[in-house]
């Protein structure tokens, strides 16, 4: 991740896994361009992260990723949350995010990473997304999304979809 330039007023903010979904959402909302989000190791139990419109530049990208040395573990029960681990809503630009493990239990279907219309300059690198009832990552509307980059991740016992031409296979 040290393609992307950081702000000066660039601020690091750490969560733990003792942090609510709420609570951790709350600091997504206010991140800002070179802002960088890290987890701590740990698992995080019912937390989704909601990346609905969040912007940074191309110069100065938001970054969301686990510790360095450590794989924290997002895990969802799709009965309870109802929506993706990590849904990246419309609008949402110039983003990384990093070194993750994404699961879930559950019935319902839901995707490990959700991006919706009109996402643009997003990085999914080091995430290892496994047992998801749905897809992996679940592109909407792919004509839509421009300079989306999904590399060196370990996606395994889920589906991959792609809106509009759709790629669907289990892992």
């Amino acid at each position: 991740l040290a393609i992307f330039a950081a702000s000066v007023s660039a601020t690091e903010y750490v969560v733990t896994s003792a942090q609510t979904s709420a609570q951790i959402n709350a600091v997504v909302a206010a991140l800002k361009p070179g802002d960088i989000l890290t987890f701590s190791a740990g698992t995080y139990t019912n937390v989704a992260l909601n990346l609905n419109g969040l912007k940074g530049t191309k110069n100065a990208w938001i970054v969301i990723r686990g510790a360095a040395g450590a794989l924290p573990v997002l895990t969802i029960n799709t009965n309870v949350v109802l929506q993706a681990n990590i849904d990246i809503g419309s609008g949402t630009s110039f983003v990384a995010i990093a070194n993750l493990q994404l699961s879930q239990t559950g019935t319902r279907v839901y995707a490990g990473v959700k991006l919706h219309t009109g996402n643009n300059n997003i990085l999914l690198e080091g995430l290892t997304v496994l047992n998801i009832n749905g897809n992996g990552i679940d592109a909407l509307n792919i004509n839509s999304l421009t300079n989306i980059v999904i590399r060196d991740n370990i996606i395994a016992n889920v589906g991959l979809k792609l809106v509009d031409k759709t790629l669907v296979g289990a892992g």
